[in-house]
C-alpha cells in the first residue's frame, strides 16, 4: 500500500508542478501576445476550467498520500527533510488551492462579464493567476529540492 502512495505521490507531484510551469508560461504568453484579450478568452477559459478540475485535485492527492505516507512512519525520529516536507508541503498545497481557486473565479465572472467588486482588466487577472501558478510550482519544486537532497 505504501508503494502505491508513493506512486501517487510522485505522479501527482509531477503532473502539479508540469501543469503549472507549462500552463503560467502559455497564458503569460497569450496575455502578453499581439492577438488581444477577445481572441483567446475560450483557451483563458479552457486553461482556468483545467487547473480547477485537474490540477486542484492532483495536489490534494499529494497531500494525501503524503500524510498517509508520513503516518506510516516513527514520529520522534524523523529528519528534517520529512518533517520540512509534511509542514512546508502541506502549507503550500492549502495556500495553493485556496489562492488559486479564489483567483480562478475572479477569473471566470470576468470571462462571463459578471459583475466583480474591484474591477480589474482581463489581463491583470490573467497575469495575477499566472503569478499564482508560477508562486506554487516554484514553493513545491523548493521542498523537491530539499527533500532530494536530504538536508537533516
Amino acid at each position: 500500500m505504501y508503494n502505491a502512495a508513493y506512486i501517487l505521490h510522485i505522479a501527482g507531484l509531477a503532473l502539479w508542478i508540469g501543469s503549472f510551469v507549462a500552463f503560467g508560461y502559455l497564458l503569460r504568453s497569450l496575455v502578453k501576445s499581439s492577438y488581444g484579450l477577445e481572441n483567446i478568452t475560450p483557451v483563458l477559459a479552457r486553461i482556468r476550467r483545467w487547473v480547477n478540475i485537474g490540477m486542484v485535485p492532483s495536489a490534494i492527492v499529494v497531500m494525501a498520500t503524503g500524510v498517509f505516507m508520513i503516518i506510516q512512519l516513527n514520529r520522534e525520529t524523523l529528519p528534517f527533510y520529512l518533517l520540512f516536507m509534511e509542514q512546508a508541503g502541506s502549507m503550500v498545497i492549502l495556500i495553493t488551492v485556496i489562492m488559486v481557486s479564489i483567483y480562478s473565479r475572479k477569473l471566470r465572472k470576468k470571462l462571463q462579464g459578471l459583475p466583480m467588486k474591484k474591477e480589474q482588466s482581463l489581463e491583470t487577472l490573467s497575469l495575477h493567476y499566472t503569478n499564482y501558478l508560477f508562486g506554487s510550482a516554484s514553493l513545491a519544486m523548493l521542498i523537491v529540492i530539499v527533500v532530494g537532497l536530504r538536508i537533516s
